[in-house]
């Protein structure tokens, strides 16, 4: 190749060099500001969101069970656990407030198994053996109340140990005689016939008595067994220092298949009804009672069924259809 191409194919390199442009890597980049306090980026929620649920250990697996509130950890939470065809089931749990000496709120479930009536009543009367506050006998004597049942014995037949276990001293409260025979007991028995109606998979259920409100300075006007009034004082206790409820209430969530749906009851703690073991309310005044999960949590201060999906909670809680349940009780 003569000198004269040799320059020439030279200049033609450059040129297509400088035309194609290589990577400079001193080349700087201008600077990115970025937007002033920009707030982060939370990629939506979805149906299985759960902000307020409990948390499962060892001690308490069952503490995400449907049935159990958000739990308090400032009070005594307990599982009693029965063996029940080869399994370890709950039977109920409870939340225990030492100063009141008496249970935030009972839960526990019906389904195909646990509603079953296969025995009768025991009446074996005990402390709780996993609680050391535990009242003992002498805390119902001689006090104008009877021994109320929150989990009812009715409500734990399916097995000797489970209905035993109701008549733990911290699942009992002092209700007035004409209250816990003549009209609760229709609430309990509704409640059953919903269970063992096999309209459902599964009925949860917290029962308890408002103890963010008290029945304070209280004289009934009719004796219990004992030949005595009931009376509470100014601190809504009675004479041994149980604490007297001045409502009782009920939270019922429903499943069948994918499908939810709750009901909430909150009920005066009165001995004036009208009504006694022998003459029991009709279930056409359970209805007046009635009121949505939403309502029932702001009387009581509690947050039921924290364990479903947020969503599915707030959907359920925030109403309830009366022609969805069955006002009948066949109990």
């Amino acid at each position: 190749m003569t000198p004269l191409k040799s320059l020439l194919l030279s200049l033609c390199l450059l040129t297509l060099l400088a035309a194609c442009g290589g990577d400079d890597p001193t080349e700087t980049l201008p600077p990115v500001t970025p937007p002033d306090e920009e707030e982060p980026i939370i990629p939506p929620g979805d149906d299985e969101d759960n902000a307020n649920a409990n948390e499962a250990d060892e001690a308490h697996p069952f503490a995400t069970d449907l049935s159990i509130p958000h739990l308090d950890a400032e009070n005594q939470y307990v599982e009693h656990t029965v063996s029940f065809r080869e399994q370890e089931i709950l039977n109920y749990a409870l939340e225990w407030v030492e100063d009141k000496r008496h249970a935030a709120w009972v839960a526990f479930s019906f389904d195909s198994e646990t509603c079953q009536k296969n025995v009768n009543r025991t009446n074996t009367w005990m402390p709780d053996p996993f609680i050391s506050s535990s009242p003992q006998e002498s805390d119902h004597k001689s006090d104008g109340f009877d021994k109320g049942h929150l989990c009812a014995s009715e409500d734990r037949v399916y097995n000797r140990t489970a209905n035993e276990q109701t008549f733990y001293y911290t699942n009992i409260s002092p209700q007035m005689t004409s209250f816990n025979g003549g009209y609760w007991v229709t609430f309990e028995k509704l409640l059953q016939t919903w269970a063992r109606s096999g309209a459902y998979e599964h009925v949860y259920v917290t029962k308890g008595g408002t103890l963010n409100h008290l029945l304070t300075n209280f004289t009934g006007t009719q004796k219990a067994a004992d030949g005595r009034l009931p009376q509470t004082d100014a601190d809504g206790l009675t004479n041994h220092g149980l604490a007297c409820p001045a409502y009782y209430f009920m939270a019922i969530l429903a499943k069948q298949g994918e499908n939810y749906q709750a009901i909430g009851f909150l009920v005066e703690h009165r001995d004036d009804y009208g009504y006694s073991n022998d003459h029991q309310a009709p279930v056409e005044l359970i209805q007046a009672h009635a009121i949505n999960i939403d309502e029932l949590e702001a009387q009581t201060g509690l947050d039921f069924f924290c364990n479903l999906p947020d969503k599915t909670e707030a959907q359920v809680e925030a109403t309830y259809e009366e022609n969805a349940w069955e006002w009948k009780v066949t109990e």
